[in-house]
């Protein structure tokens, strides 16, 4: 590596390593560090290329420059472990966020697709926990004896529209994650 790039890469880490605010290797980690099975942690937790430039930044601090072939090479293999469509299914459901390009040499397709109808499970879920939250409110406000008979009129309507509503949700809810089995 020349200095012009090494600058380049400590420019970014610096830079990186101000936003972050934390340390993504410990002092010990870096003195200890096996590079590879670092690469391995973070390649299957679905870090970018550019994480290496957090742990130079954590590193610097002792001392002690990461092994960038090591890593990239334990990297590679923790992707395997990250790139499966199951996995982006979960990251889906979950609400997390998935950036294809960290996959670029595996199935794309497959594994944004998975991970739509993960998306699609936890919006629906999403709906669900909302309407059973305005049923649980208007339940709670039903039970107040001096409500005025138009407005306990107007719950009583609105609760009938939500159990139908909630049936609705339930239904979509479930046949998405059946959508969702043949990953």
């Amino acid at each position: 590596m020349n200095s012009r790039s090494l600058i380049r890469l400590l420019s970014m880490a610096l830079a990186l390593g101000a936003l972050s605010g934390c340390a993504s290797l410990s002092k010990s980690e870096c003195l200890n560090a096996n590079w590879e099975d670092i690469g391995v942690r973070d390649g299957a937790n679905g870090q970018p290329e550019e994480y290496l430039i957090q742990h130079s930044t954590a590193c610097a601090k002792v001392n002690v420059a990461p092994d960038r072939g090591a890593w990239l090479h334990g990297r590679d293999k923790g992707l395997e472990r990250y790139c499966l469509p199951h996995r982006m299914y979960n990251i889906g459901e979950y609400g997390g966020a998935f950036d294809a390009g960290i996959c670029r040499n595996f199935d794309q397709e497959r594994l944004v697709d998975a991970y739509e109808k993960g998306r699609d499970v936890n919006r629906r879920a999403n709906t669900l926990s909302e309407i059973d939250a305005e049923l649980r409110d208007i339940r709670t406000k039903l039970e107040n004896k001096e409500l005025e008979k138009k407005e306990r009129e107007r719950l009583a309507y609105r609760l009938g529209q939500l159990e139908y509503e909630r049936i609705d949700a339930e239904r979509s809810l479930e046949h998405a994650r059946r959508r969702a089995r043949d990953l």
